[in-house]
């Protein structure tokens, strides 16, 4: 239960309370394909069940006694001798909270939801007269360091324990903390440049957009359009994302980045200006396009490089930014492509990074090597009073806590069901009535999924399953009647009056799946079945990764499941554990997430033969370009060192994004552009949308370009392209 001093509080802040949620819709201008349903309860099961219990019980009730730096280094800020802290040191209570928050929405531990009040009690008690909510002494105080990033996190945990409690305390002091940073940057001819590490500290400018929409306060809007200003010479996020211009190839791509765009959102959603979405819709598909890993998590070396094969460290703090910003993309988009996206890093990336036990998070989870705790690889952050604080190991259990953020999701008249897996969601409808959906299933092991839904009454609304882009084949039933139109890759929409007691039976394909690696990954292939990464373990053969033998990939319908062997010693059953026929032995694989859990090597590129291309990557026209009337240049990546053989590409240009028909082909084309002919272009009239991707082939087979097709336009005004 609340303490009675989070509601004995003075009228003023009850009015501030009131007058923020009475006015609330006012300042939001942008509408949302759908958020999250924010007084849903998850009972999670099966093994991301288990993952979860293992990080509340393991890690969030245990962090801060373990590690009471965590808080005390806020109070000793000003002490002899001075702390010798990290630049980030401020982040690390504010991450802790957002993690804790968000799981206790998937928990019912009594302990979580004491030790996460204590918790928030005791920042705000720390927090200095004028506002100050960080670490560093009096006369750096948001001036250096990453001290503005640090409050961002701090503001953002308090503002979601307003949100979850009514705590106006907490909203109070988040706006304590703002109120510096304004008169710290708007009352003075400094600039947030100034402070530097500025793709760092100018994130903070997604606080500020959660604190004006829920308080219309002017300075912060006014504080947000000045850190618009400084972006300009900084990460340049908005006008690279008009351009087109390739997130590796922006100013500023190091990962942290990734929040600043979350402040693209914000303005989008405070002043309804499409731009903004644009903007972060490129910034979110290029990251997809170029630098999503296999794993589904994000980053080589801390940033954003082009070049997804590289074997580069991908560091668990990047796979949360990813997280948080394709739910961002999920909520502006409503497109079904976004959770696949969440479901694949949550699944393998998140629970690869977590150890099974729940005590330790990695820095670095590669896609093939081992895995070392963060308090080791990264030690250099510990001191006295934290020593198993660092960026990830606070960071990292918000990957879990974020599958509550878009298991389901919410508009006026639709719920969309994300999460398959075994679980239970309750969340309300309005009018007294709420909704339960129950899930019985042994998904993502088996792709036959089973929803109950229960009622306190009948009500009519849209139902959104998601169908997985992989799951070609998938069927409904509702009752006993079966759907029609099931399209792998969408939503399946289904409208009625739905009553207690109604059952939908969705059968998900789980066949093999493999994509071809590229760069530093040629010659090899992952392997996937359903949204699960597989993975040679050394734990699981007897054989060592130097002797990996070569797959056949004709013979992928071959692999079955294999039985999970229970160990004496102690040790972690394997989620999925598969037997792939390969060209001189038997070779096990298992799901990533599993795969180094006993400090064993693992590989997730494995050896095959006759591989059709890796997926090609279109680099021009950009999306929602103009073209001239008569010959167009198009390009796409150059490919890097390849064992493939030689391969062609073909230009496709549909008037549909499906590409059921289309209006020309040009190809082959043996380099990484195309000039295509008035000949065929002439068929294209102006302002008119058009769509293009590319075919990639060699002998063995072919592969389109990974993401969405490109669209574009012909502008007649435009000059045409010269000789």
């Amino acid at each position: 239960m609340p303490s009675l001093r989070q509601f004995a509080l003075p009228g003023l802040l009850w009015s501030i309370a009131f007058a923020c949620a009475a006015s609330a819709e006012d300042r939001e201008r942008g509408s949302l394909a759908f958020d999250r349903v924010s007084a849903a309860t998850f009972e999670i099961g099966g093994v991301p069940g288990e993952r979860i219990r293992a990080n509340v019980g393991n890690w969030l009730i245990r962090a801060p006694l373990a590690n009471p730096g965590m808080l005390e280094m806020f109070r000793v800020r000003d002490r002899r001798p001075q702390p010798q802290l990290v630049p980030w040191a401020g982040e690390f209570v504010g991450k802790y909270l957002i993690s804790a928050i968000q799981a206790l929405r998937m928990s019912d531990d009594p302990r979580l939801e004491q030790t996460t009040r204590h918790v928030v009690q005791q920042l705000i008690a720390s927090q200095a007269e004028d506002g100050y909510l960080g670490p560093f002494p009096k006369k750096t105080r948001l001036l250096e360091q990453w001290d503005l990033w640090g409050h961002y996190h701090c503001m953002q945990a308090l503002i979601m324990w307003n949100d979850r409690t009514g705590d106006v305390e907490a909203l109070a002091a988040s706006r304590k903390a703002a109120d510096l940073v304004c008169r710290t940057y708007l009352d003075s001819n400094r600039r947030m440049l100034d402070a530097g590490s500025d793709e760092m500290n100018l994130a903070i400018i997604h606080g500020l957009g959660m604190l004006y929409r829920r308080t219309g306060e002017d300075r912060y809007l006014k504080m947000m359009r000045e850190i618009e200003v400084d972006w300009k010479r900084a990460g340049d996020y908005f006008r690279t994302g008009i351009a087109g211009v390739e997130f590796h190839r922006s100013p500023r791509p190091r990962w942290e980045s990734l929040h600043d765009l979350q402040g693209l959102v914000e303005l989008y959603r405070i002043t309804g200006d499409q731009r903004y979405k644009r903007a972060f819709m490129h910034h979110w598909q290029s990251i997809r396009i170029w630098d999503r890993r296999n794993t589904g998590g994000f980053s080589s070396g801390e940033r954003a490089t082009g070049n997804p094969y590289a074997p580069t460290a991908i560091e668990t703090c990047c796979i949360i930014a990813w997280q948080a910003i394709t739910i961002d993309a999920l909520r502006l988009s409503g497109e079904s492509r976004c959770a696949d996206e969440l479901e694949l890093a949550t699944f393998n990336a998140v629970m690869g990074a977590q150890h099974p036990s729940g005590y330790w998070w990695t820095y670095d989870t590669p896609m093939d090597g081992d895995r070392k705790a963060s308090a080791h690889s990264i030690v250099f952050q510990s001191r006295a009073g934290t020593p198993e604080l660092n960026c990830c190991s606070v960071n990292g259990p918000r990957g879990l806590g974020m599958l509550s953020e878009w298991a389901v999701g919410r508009s006026s008249d639709r719920i969309a069901v994300n999460y398959y897996g075994p679980s239970r969601i309750t969340m309300p409808l309005g009018d007294e009535n709420s909704l339960e959906i129950l899930q019985e299933t042994e998904y993502p092991r088996s792709g036959r999924i089973r929803l109950s839904l229960k009622l306190t009454k009948p009500a009519e609304f849209l139902l959104s399953l998601r169908i997985p882009a992989w799951a070609d084949g998938a069927t409904v039933k509702v009752g006993n009647s079966q759907v029609s139109s099931v399209a792998a890759g969408e939503y399946l929409d289904l409208k009625q009056v739905w009553q207690s007691g109604d059952v939908i039976e969705v059968d998900l394909p789980m066949r093999m799946r493999f994509v071809v690696g590229d760069n530093e990954a040629a010659g090899k292939v992952s392997l996937y079945r359903g949204p699960i990464l597989l993975a040679y373990d050394q734990r699981h053969n007897t054989f060592d990764e130097d002797a990996i033998p070569t797959l056949d990939l004709r013979r992928l319908n071959q692999v079955v499941l294999a039985k999970r062997k229970s160990t004496e010693e102690i040790g972690f059953r394997p989620w999925l554990l598969v037997r792939v026929p390969a060209s001189d032995a038997e070779l096990f694989l298992c799901d990533f997430a599993s795969a180094g859990a006993m400090g064993t090597r693992y590989r997730s590129w494995l050896p095959a033969l006759d591989l059709p291309p890796p997926p090609p990557v279109a680099l021009s026209p950009v999306d929602g370009t103009q073209l001239p009337k008569g010959k167009l240049l198009f390009r796409w990546r150059k490919s890097g060192r390849s064992a493939v053989g030689s391969r062609q590409h073909a230009v496709v240009v549909s008037e549909s994004p499906r590409f059921e028909d289309s209006v020309f082909v040009s190809g082959p084309h043996e380099h990484d552009r195309a000039i295509v002919l008035e000949s065929d272009t002439r068929r294209l009239e102006p302002e008119r949308d058009y769509y293009w991707r590319l075919v990639a082939s060699n002998k063995f087979g072919q592969t389109t370009s990974s993401g969405p097709p490109r669209r574009f336009q012909i502008n007649p005004a435009l000059s045409p392209l010269s000789d």
